[in-house]
């Protein structure tokens, strides 16, 4: 009985001690990250490739695969375009974030990373690494113009 009263009294200690910690949560700027993504090096290349495959098209009159990798390019341009005012998800750049993920977490000292949080209580701690999702996807000073001048009309 003893031992039984004593589990509880840990248990509740843990408990109430656990309850009372603060957890760090990573943040970022989801448009940022729309910026950085589509301005990157790997996003870059992806480009790259499609035009090469485009010259490659329109040399051997493919018209059907002229049409395809037109409608891909419009597509892209039309779902970033969505990402950045907010009305797309953002899948495809969490993906290719995915990588990158547990090194932010670990510089940043988070548990977690999530983008744009409209809440928390007062147990979460925030943690903005924008800054080294911008790392992650190369972003150049350019970018990072952009991104600082986009955050000032926004806030």
């Amino acid at each position: 009985m003893r031992t039984q009263l004593i589990l509880i009294a840990a248990i509740a200690a843990f408990t109430t001690v656990a309850a009372a910690q603060t957890i760090r949560v990573g943040v970022f700027d989801s448009k940022a990250a729309v910026i950085g993504f589509y301005r990157s090096p790997k996003w870059a290349a992806t480009i790259k490739a499609k035009h090469a495959e485009m010259d490659a098209a329109k040399k051997a009159n493919d018209t059907a695969r002229i049409q395809a990798l037109e409608a891909w390019g419009s597509g892209k341009q039309d779902m970033a375009h969505r990402q950045l005012a907010g009305e797309a998800p953002i899948a495809n750049i969490l993906e290719a974030l995915a990588a990158g993920l547990p090194e932010i977490a670990q510089g940043a000292g988070v548990v977690l990373i999530v983008p744009d949080l409209p809440y928390a209580d007062k147990s979460v701690q925030t943690v903005d690494v924008t800054e080294r999702v911008l790392d992650f996807f190369e972003a150049d000073l350019r970018t990072r113009a952009l991104v600082k001048e986009m955050t000032k009309h926004v806030h």
